[in-house]
């Protein structure tokens, strides 16, 4: 059981370091490149500026990063990797190789890993209790 344990901390700290690392890119760098993909659902560069949009999306990834790592819900876990798929997306639609996409496919695979993890470890709780009951 104690793998189980190890592969969720493993999982929570890539889930963690995808969104918080991403999510820098938007609050902290401010990175150029975002705003092609704001541009790529109609949102213009003077829009986001004026809103502050770069910096509450790159906020708002880093808060469910940490999230994630602390106290990963399965429902929080479901709209990150959707959250995923569609920003990735916007890479390739704001005219950049579609293998930007794919690419980072992990980052979209590794919220649903984790939560088929807990599911997992959350089914084998109900059939074997005394295993986890010092966890």
């Amino acid at each position: 059981m104690m793998g189980f344990v190890r592969l969720e901390w493993l999982l929570r700290l890539a889930v963690a370091g995808a969104f918080v690392g991403h999510g820098a890119y938007g609050a902290v760098l401010a990175k150029s490149s975002w705003f092609s993909y704001f541009a790529a659902v109609g949102i213009p560069e003077s829009v986001v500026t004026a809103h502050g949009l770069m910096t509450l999306v790159g906020v708002a990834e880093m808060v469910a990063g940490v999230m994630s790592l602390l106290l990963p819900i399965p429902a929080l876990l479901v709209l990150m990797a959707g959250w995923k798929i569609f920003s990735e997306l916007l890479r390739p639609i704001a005219g950049e190789p579609a293998w930007e996409f794919v690419e980072r496919a992990s980052n979209i695979v590794a919220p649903l890993a984790l939560l088929v993890l807990l599911r997992a470890r959350a089914r084998l709780q109900k059939i074997r209790p005394r295993a986890w009951a010092d966890r």
